[in-house]
Parts: C-alpha cells; sequence; structure tokens
C-alpha cells in the first residue's frame, strides 16, 4: 500500500499582525468561478497552500479545514501552531494535530492570508488509494460561510459571489428556497423521509464530504428495514466505517422527491455521540446533492436548489461486494512507433532491412482487493483481500481507474464479471454475475 506522508514540517511561531480583512479578491468580476473534479460524488479542488499546490475535498460537513498529507518530497511551513487533540466523528481514539492560523490559501483569483486549518501529522488517511486521486486534505466550512456560493454539479464549478447584487439576484431565477440551520459552523437541512410507510420530518447535516447519497442514526424511531447487508461505507481518522445498507422509500426536498434512496446506518460504535449535536438524524451527502445545482447562503441561512440531469438516475451500489484500491505502481511497456536502421546486405545477396522497435514505459497503478462483503457474489465466487488485479472483463488493470472498476459494479444486476487475479505469484481466474439484492 503506497504511503501519502513523506514530508518535512516546519513550525513557526510568530508575532506578525494582519489586517482584519484578510481576504484578497483578484478578479475585476464580483464572481469567482472555482472548477472540480468529481470522484465517488466528492468535489476535488485545487489549491495552492503556503505555495505548495494541494488537492483538496470540498466539504461543508467539516467545521474545520484539515492537511493531512503532501505531495511527495515537498515541505510545509505551518504558522502559529498548536499541538491540539482532535475528536469528532469517526475518531474512536485520541488524534493529535496543529492547529495552525494566518496561513494562505489561494484558489484560483481566491487567496485568504489568514487561513485556518489543522494539520494530521502520522496518521495515514490513504484516500489516494481508495479514490484514485491523490488528496492531501479538506476544506471545510469555514470556506463556505464568507461569500454566497453556488455549487454547479452539472457543469463541474464551483462560484463564489461577492456581493448580492440584482445580477445575482436574476441568477436564483429557477431555484427552489429552503430554510437551514448553521450551527457550529455547518449547514443542516429538514427532509421528509419516508421509512416503513412512516413519513418522518428529519434533521440532516448537509455533507458534500460525503460520498454516499444519505446516513441515518438509529434510534427508537429510525430503524433499517428487513432488507439490508454489512458493507464497508468509508475512511474516518480513526479507520474503516462499517454499517449497514440499505434503501428508504422517499425522500423530499420541498416538493421535489426521490425515491428508493440507498441509505447507510453506521456502526453506532464509529460516533462519539457527545459531538452529535441535538435532534440530528444523519447526513445527506453526495449522491443526492449531485442530482441538484445549489446556492449556499450561510448569512440569511438559506438555500436555493434546482434539478439537473443527474436527478432521475437510479441509486446503484456496489453489486459485486468487493472494494478496489490502489497498491502501488508498476512499468507499463507501451510499443511505439517502429524505426528503421541501416539497411545491410547477406551473403546470398539479398537486401535485408533491420528494424528497431521503441518502447515506451509509463508507470501505472496497481489495483488489489481491500474489502469483500460477507456473502457476496465476490465472496462466493472466491476473492480474497490482497488479491492482485490483472484483468477485468478482458481489459487489462493499467488501462482501469478506480472510478470505471466502481462504475462497472454498480452497472447492471446479472452482469457477468470475469476478474484474473495475482495471489502469491499464482494466477486466478473468477467468474460471477452481479447480484441487485436491494
Amino acid at each position: 500500500m503506497t504511503k501519502i506522508f513523506f514530508l518535512r514540517i516546519l513550525i513557526l511561531y510568530t508575532a506578525i499582525s494582519f489586517a482584519q480583512d484578510s481576504i484578497v479578491w483578484n478578479s475585476k468580476k464580483d464572481k469567482i468561478k472555482i472548477p472540480f473534479e468529481l470522484s465517488h460524488n466528492l468535489m476535488i479542488v485545487d489549491v495552492v497552500f503556503n505555495g505548495v499546490k494541494l488537492k483538496m475535498i470540498a466539504d461543508t460537513g467539516a467545521s474545520k479545514s484539515i492537511v493531512f498529507s503532501l505531495p511527495e518530497n515537498d515541505s510545509l511551513v505551518l504558522k502559529e501552531a498548536d499541538l491540539i487533540t482532535i475528536s469528532g466523528a469517526g475518531i474512536s481514539e485520541k488524534v493529535q494535530g496543529y492547529l495552525s492560523k494566518r496561513n494562505t490559501l489561494q484558489i484560483e483569483n481566491y487567496l485568504d492570508n489568514n487561513f485556518e486549518t489543522i494539520f494530521v501529522f502520522n496518521h495515514d488517511i490513504s484516500l489516494v488509494n481508495k479514490l484514485g486521486v491523490p488528496i492531501n486534505g479538506i476544506l471545510g466550512s469555514s470556506f463556505f460561510k464568507k461569500y454566497l456560493i453556488e455549487i454547479d454539479y452539472q457543469r463541474k464549478k464551483m462560484t463564489l459571489y461577492k456581493s448580492k447584487d440584482h445580477k445575482f439576484k436574476k441568477r436564483k431565477n429557477g431555484y427552489i428556497e429552503s430554510n437551514i440551520e448553521i450551527n457550529r459552523a455547518r449547514p443542516y437541512v429538514f427532509l421528509k423521509t419516508k421509512l416503513e410507510n412512516k413519513e418522518l420530518n428529519l434533521k440532516f447535516l448537509f455533507d458534500t464530504g460525503l460520498g454516499d447519497g444519505l446516513w441515518l442514526f438509529e434510534n427508537d424511531s429510525i430503524k433499517c428495514n428487513s432488507i439490508f447487508f454489512l458493507d464497508f461505507l468509508g475512511r474516518g481518522l480513526s479507520g474503516d466505517i462499517h454499517g449497514k445498507k440499505s434503501r428508504v422509500e422517499s425522500v423530499s426536498l420541498e416538493n421535489n422527491q426521490l425515491k428508493d434512496v440507498l441509505v447507510s446506518y453506521p456502526d453506532v460504535n464509529f460516533f462519539d455521540k457527545s459531538t452529535l449535536i441535538k435532534n440530528r438524524n444523519g447526513s445527506i451527502g453526495g449522491e443526492v446533492l449531485k442530482r441538484f445545482n445549489w446556492i449556499l447562503d450561510y448569512e440569511n441561512q438559506k438555500i436555493y436548489f434546482k434539478k439537473n440531469h443527474y436527478f432521475d438516475k437510479p441509486f446503484n451500489y456496489n453489486m459485486a461486494g468487493i472494494e478496489v484500491q490502489h497498491s502501488g505502481f508498476q512499468f507499463v511497456r507501451e510499443k511505439a512507433e517502429q524505426a528503421f536502421s541501416t539497411n545491410t546486405i547477406n551473403l546470398d545477396k539479398n537486401i535485408q532491412s533491420n528494424y528497431t522497435e521503441n518502447f515506451i514505459f509509463e508507470l501505472k497503478p496497481n489495483f488489489e482487493i481491500y474489502s469483500v462483503r460477507k456473502d457476496s457474489p465476490g465472496e462466493r465466487a472466491g476473492i480474497l483481500v490482497g488479491d492482485r488485479i490483472i484483468k477485468i472483463n478482458n481489459r487489462l488493470s493499467h488501462k482501469l481507474s478506480i472510478q470505471s472498476i466502481s462504475d462497472l459494479f454498480q452497472s447492471e444486476d446479472g452482469k457477468q464479471i470475469t476478474i484474473v487475479v495475482d495471489r502469491k505469484g499464482e494466477i486466478l481466474t473468477f467468474k460471477f454475475k452481479l447480484e441487485k439484492i436491494l
């Protein structure tokens, strides 16, 4: 498994004073557009943090921004850093880090000279392995609350608005307005959720850092139905998160109803209940959020949303029951164009042309089985954790990506899957069909 922590840290305590207004708007327009990459329903943004280029997940569900890795062989300066202990959801043991202020963060034409972040050291989150993209940190909710921000999942861009002038009011045409609650710098929405023929008004954290559609916390009134399976749900600072996966009958945002929505019920041991705000019932994540475009107004505790082309897509899940991750790299030889050498004449006086073949060697990722769900098609076929993938459906692994593998495993009930793996030097072939049980 590739380690993503390779860095040198210099901690600076400084008494330099800065102006109160630390934001620099390097644009003549009243808006700044920020493109993002959408991977596993997560928005990944390119930033420059204290002069170092990083990739961060834009996460409204995290009250603080976090940096947990750097590009290999890079170094980082942290300013005004204090050693702290971090607690919260997904943290079952003490995690130490530095709370650092007066950093610089640049995203496109947006510059913050007093950016606050937590740096978590010696804690391998390895998101590069799970997403296939080298993630260095989380851009928390404190970034979103400073301006009006529009999230366009369809065009994969965010837009910051400096003011609420008439142009922006026109932009809101076609959007539906709804109230939200801001608590500890994080937004909460209220949704009608139908469970077992019972409609409940539930309070959800608006969480762009969650790839799933819905998470619900079981209690006396919220129970998972009888049709579910136990699954790997994700990864927190303390490690892997497991729980139940099922469906709810419907979720309604104002008059927009989504049916047969996938829902996860995380293991209660994963959450420190003392950190959850009162009456919170769960989280709404990217699999639901990406079906709308959003405008967030923290100051007035409002959101505006409208449907996009993702709205009618079905809620699919991994029907293979196997999770794949990066596991190092391999050199792959690709044949280049043929080149000619000098002609030679043999003893029979026949002219022969010698050819030299040129090859390009490229570094490509290896993939391995990271998790196998109990009683899934993958497990019944005999696939094991640690198996290194050579081919899937006759395609070499180096021509695949984690996203394309994920899409394949969610594609079609009954689809035939053939996987060739290397198990400690032994080449094995497994065949199974995707199986829809929810």
